[in-house]
């Protein structure tokens, strides 16, 4: 299992690499906001924060980061190593197009909307228990920095 926020990326990544056009900067399993911590946020902000489905994307959903394109994949757990199965792609998006808001950092996980377009927002979560903080910080900063 991989101990540093380096290594838990890699692993996202490497998993993803062989479905995306282009290297890889990150990549992140993440979850319909709400569907882990529900009381974390409350109903009416970006972020979800409620069962319902928040994001038409499937859940769990693995976000992928290159430098031209954010890519969406259908993801299924399976022990700790990240497989996706071919065709298993729902979305892409220009990266320069793509944003991500930040909620405040929760000790289980942490709310994030991912935002592709003027009326196309995701509410999603990810683990940041257990070292996932570190990675999910990666993740961020690759969606936060300038595209190519």
């Amino acid at each position: 299992m991989a101990k540093t926020p380096e290594q838990m990326m890699a692993m996202m990544v490497d998993g993803a690499q062989p479905h995306c056009d282009e290297p890889l900067r990150a990549a992140m399993v993440c979850s319909h906001a709400g569907s882990m911590s529900a009381a974390l946020v409350s109903s009416i902000s970006r972020f979800g924060g409620g069962l319902t489905r928040t994001s038409r994307l499937p859940n769990p959903v693995l976000i992928a980061v290159g430098p031209e394109t954010v890519y969406a994949f259908k993801y299924k757990p399976k022990g700790f190593k990240v497989k996706l199965k071919s065709g298993s792609e729902v979305a892409r998006w220009p990266r320069r197009n793509t944003e991500i808001e930040v909620d405040a950092p929760g000790k289980i996980t942490t709310q994030f909307a991912l935002v592709t377009g003027p009326d196309e927002v995701h509410p999603l979560e990810a683990t940041t228990a257990m070292g996932g903080a570190g990675a999910f910080q990666l993740f961020v900063d690759s969606l936060s920095a300038p595209s190519s």
